[in-house]
């Protein structure tokens, strides 16, 4: 793998060390890259959990099983 293949799709900087989970929350923003920082995603991940109430939560997580 090349430096130009490991960026980040969220912020854009080198140096992404895993996926994307497959699975995106309701209004979570996709990668749109092979590979991710983790702490990116998990920050992408708790803005948009944050944002859901707690109905939505729950009926992602049913929806989701």
């Amino acid at each position: 793998m090349n430096e130009s293949e490991d960026i980040c799709g969220f912020c854009g900087q080198p140096g992404a060390d895993k996926f994307p989970h497959p699975v995106l929350w309701p209004g979570e923003q996709s990668a749109g890259t092979p590979l991710v920082h983790a702490e990116c995603e998990d920050a992408e991940c708790k803005r948009v959990h944050a944002a859901l109430t707690d109905r939505e939560r729950k009926d992602f997580l049913i929806y989701c099983r």
